[in-house]
């Protein structure tokens, strides 16, 4: 069997990115063999509890999406407090120290979303209390726990872990490396109506009367309201992180997330963004995320199928061509939140076939021209005919094996971010 050999390293120093950064969502621990990334997701307690062999293949990467690890999709979690903690045995729902650690561990930028009740319209001019929380556990490792912070909103940008600590918090973890950025996301793919998120903000933003000017959609949803009021919830948490790093801070990723390639939507944020009545603060975003998938109409087995990809990866880069020139009009990065291949008929056929390692060289140089980060969907994650969006398909598998994940191994390595 012929072996093959990644060595694939980070290069730091001060001058800017080459090319486009490269980083990666997780599947979600319950959707594949839990222990491909802890060494016993149940038994959680030690002060490393990475499977090694997991950290040797995540080290390419330069930033880690998290949403599916914290159950971002339809989560219950309204509160602060009703969050993971680190201390559970089980993380099958992932603890933020964990997150952090991980990032920590490897040099890579940390991608969170907030669940989407924990902003709703009552809010008003208010700071997401949740994404306040969060921001000082990522910034300080103190979590405050339940402790009121209205006394404190003005101050603290400027405290440290340990006046934080002698305001009721408890230091549960290191902070986030100085040189890693926080990437912060209201919820995920709020747009997109399988997701029970989606039809919240629709609710909410019909309740706030964010859009009164378009009609309503044939279900009888007017879905305008539901994409301005994304934009609404993700300014207070954009607030709540300008509280805590500083309006200036350039470790902060505010991140707003569009379907494919919609300069429609991203019409409906920036009319709310530049709303004093919804923006009182003037807060911004510094980048628009984007999911340029290629292939869902694709058949894994077609004698075809090889050449039908390489014509969607084209078309995927055209879809987002319109909104790389609005982002870039409107001073914004624009950024991959998710991307790959999606095929999802004979899907593993395809994924298996070495065709793919090409394939991705071309989709990576295509979305180059667009994207300056790029958040592939996902690492480990199992290969069957309805989806593979993995990767790798396991942890540890033979890396002549997954075609993917060698691509973009070589990507990182001729494309080493340099300046995180």
């Amino acid at each position: 069997m012929k072996t093959i050999t990644l060595i694939v390293g980070v290069v730091w120093s001060a001058t800017a990115v080459l090319g486009m950064d490269l980083g990666s969502n997780f599947w979600n621990l319950k959707w594949h063999k839990p222990d491909d990334c802890f060494r016993d997701v149940r038994n959680v307690i030690s002060d490393n509890p990475w499977n090694p062999q997991f950290l040797k293949e995540v080290a390419i990467y330069h930033s880690f999406r998290f949403m599916d690890w914290d159950y971002t999709n339809g989560s219950p979690r309204e509160q602060w407090m009703q969050r993971p903690q680190k201390n559970a045995p089980e993380q099958l729902v992932v603890a933020y120290e964990w997150m952090i650690d991980l990032c920590n561990r490897l040099n890579a930028d940390m991608w969170v979303c907030t669940p989407h009740l924990t902003i709703n319209r009552h809010r008003g001019d208010q700071p997401s209390d949740y994404a306040l929380r969060l921001c000082l556990l990522v910034k300080t490792g103190v979590d405050m726990r339940d402790v009121d912070l209205t006394p404190w909103l003005d101050k603290l940008s400027a405290m440290s872990a340990e006046q934080l600590i002698k305001a009721g918090g408890v230091k549960t973890c290191e902070p986030l490396q100085p040189r890693l950025k926080m990437y912060l996301e209201y919820s995920n793919e709020t747009w997109n109506g399988m997701f029970q998120q989606a039809h919240y903000c629709v609710e909410e933003g019909t309740a706030l009367a964010l859009d009164p000017k378009t009609k309503a959609g044939n279900d009888g949803k007017l879905w305008s309201n539901g994409f301005r009021f994304h934009a609404w919830a993700a300014i207070r948490n954009f607030r709540a992180a300008d509280l805590v790093w500083g309006a200036d801070s350039k470790r902060v990723v505010r991140v707003w997330a569009l379907q494919g390639g919609s300069t429609f939507q991203a019409q409906q944020h920036q009319e709310v963004v530049k709303d004093a009545r919804h923006n009182p603060w003037g807060v911004k975003a510094d980048a628009i995320a984007s999911a340029p998938y290629f292939g869902n109409k694709v058949s894994g087995n077609s004698p075809e199928a090889v050449a039908q990809l390489r014509e969607a990866i084209r078309e995927a880069g055209q879809k987002v061509a319109g909104l790389k020139k609005f982002a870039a009009a409107a001073g914004l990065k624009l950024i991959a939140y998710e991307g790959g291949q999606h095929v999802i008929q004979k899907a593993s056929v395809i994924n298996r076939n070495p065709a793919m390692y090409d394939l991705y060289h071309e989709y990576l140089r295509e979305m180059s021209k667009y994207f300056s980060h790029f958040s592939h969907y996902a690492h480990v994650g199992g290969a069957k005919d309805r989806g593979a969006w993995g990767c790798m398909e396991r942890t540890g598998q033979p890396l002549e094996q997954p075609h993917k994940y060698r691509a973009l191994a070589e990507w990182v390595k001729t494309h080493p971010r340099t300046d995180p």
